[in-house]
């Protein structure tokens, strides 16, 4: 069949336009112009997207089993605090908290990290005491765009030679923390010094940081010895060691049943009444105290955080947490709560929008609060920025106890190498 073409019927054009027709025509075209903007709106409902609907997932990775639990169950308890303070939510998003035991080991970490990113689809990651851990998992999480900010584990590599732009660190690399105490020493203690420390990669780097402002002040090491780590019962060789060297002062790098040992045995070879301790925090921390006695007193330390600390920020965070956990808090759980909060704060920036990973990095590169540990932030090199406290153990009342003497303000971590990727 042949296709006739269309032809106009010229007729049409001769239809008379009454004002009724121009009525039903304005009636028309108000009616489509409501339909269009009903449609327009349902559309862009329909396209928004829905994550401020979706829970953000958040994982943590925490070993509350193996040599680490104590302090992975502290950190835990900051976070959750830091959860509940922001009521839950964050820019309507319910808050979830997807914890893996990492027991402390790398090959752990790195498989529940694996299950948290596949299985689960966590589009943020915090947590990890060991830097053993952190230095395994943090390639595998960059490399899946999964942001990491870091709680603990503050071996110098994470903020320098593999440091990353996916990777973030709340607490303080060794160098950062510890600088500052030589920086201090060299103007206030004896100028020549001894140095005991235990023989694994942390206390190396603690030990180097230490170094560089000690020396640089004017300081004169006369001797260290590295002791076996986790084999040491008795450190009287090394003390007698160190005495005959005849030292002005002490430094010692030990943690946990390491430092309780420690410092009691220091203490018993009548070293502490004539040659002042110097050391991390960790020598006389607040879980060791009574059990380490009267030869806690008088020890000096570097510290981000202590529970004495007077501002109106602290003072207000000490009350509430005691008031829910039943205890003071101090610096490990600080550290946790820190870490969620870089996290809640960067997506409370970005208006709950997760799903862009770069703008969510610059989010987290870009908040800056004070809180319980003072002035927060993240240096180039992804490292937070913070005070550090020179503290000394003092008795108070029946109670051992630290005083702040002297402090760093923003200390801006030292380690060089970075290039962030």
């Amino acid at each position: 069949m042949r296709a006739e073409p269309w032809r106009r019927d010229r007729g049409a054009d001769k239809v008379p336009v009454t004002a009724h027709v121009h009525r039903a025509l304005g009636e028309d075209i108000m009616r489509l112009a409501v339909v269009g903007a009903f449609a327009i709106a349902l559309v862009a409902q329909l396209t928004t997207p829905t994550f401020a609907a979706d829970p953000l997932k958040v994982g943590v990775l925490m070993p509350t089993s193996g040599v680490f639990a104590v302090l992975g169950q502290r950190q835990l308890k900051g976070m959750q605090f830091a959860v509940e303070e922001a009521g839950g939510t964050v820019a309507g998003r319910k808050i979830e908290m997807l914890h893996e035991d990492t027991e402390g080991k790398p090959d752990m970490g790195l498989a529940k990290s694996r299950k948290l990113v596949l299985s689960d689809r966590v589009e943020v990651m915090t947590g990890i005491i060991s830097s053993a851990v952190a230095l395994a998992v943090a390639p595998y999480l960059s490399s899946q765009r999964v942001p990491l900010v870091i709680s603990n584990a503050s071996t110098d590599l994470l903020s320098g030679a593999k440091c990353d732009r996916y990777v973030f660190r709340a607490s303080y690399s060794c160098a950062q923390i510890t600088e500052p105490i030589g920086l201090w020493m060299a103007k206030h203690a004896p100028k020549n010094l001894y140095i005991l420390a235990s023989d694994f990669v942390a206390p190396h780097e603690y030990v180097a940081a230490m170094k560089r402002g000690y020396l640089a002040g004017g300081g004169m090491i006369v001797g260290e010895t590295f002791t076996p780590f986790a084999r040491t019962q008795d450190y009287g060789p090394y003390i007698s060691q160190a005495r005959s060297a005849n030292p002005g002062a002490i430094f010692a790098v030990y943690f946990a049943a390491e430092a309780l040992l420690f410092v009691k045995q220091y203490d018993s070879f009548g070293m502490k009444a004539k040659t002042p301790l110097f050391g991390p925090v960790g020598l006389t921390p607040p879980v060791l105290r009574k059990a380490q006695g009267p030869s806690a007193l008088g020890v000096i330390s570097p510290s981000n955080y202590v529970v004495e600390l007077d501002t109106p920020e602290n003072r207000a965070f000490r009350e509430a947490y005691k008031k829910k956990f039943g205890e003071d808090p101090e610096e490990f759980s600080v550290m946790g709560y820190d870490a969620m909060r870089f996290i809640i704060e960067a997506v409370k920036a970005r208006n709950g929008d997760t799903k862009d990973r770069p703008a969510l990095v610059g989010a987290i590169e870009k908040v800056a609060y004070s809180g319980p540990r003072g002035p927060m932030k993240m240096a180039k090199n992804h490292q937070a920025t913070q005070n550090v406290y020179i503290v000394k153990t003092v008795q108070k009342g029946s109670d051992v106890a630290f005083e702040v003497i002297d402090t760093y303000p923003n200390f801006e971590d030292p380690v060089q190498g970075c290039k962030l990727n």
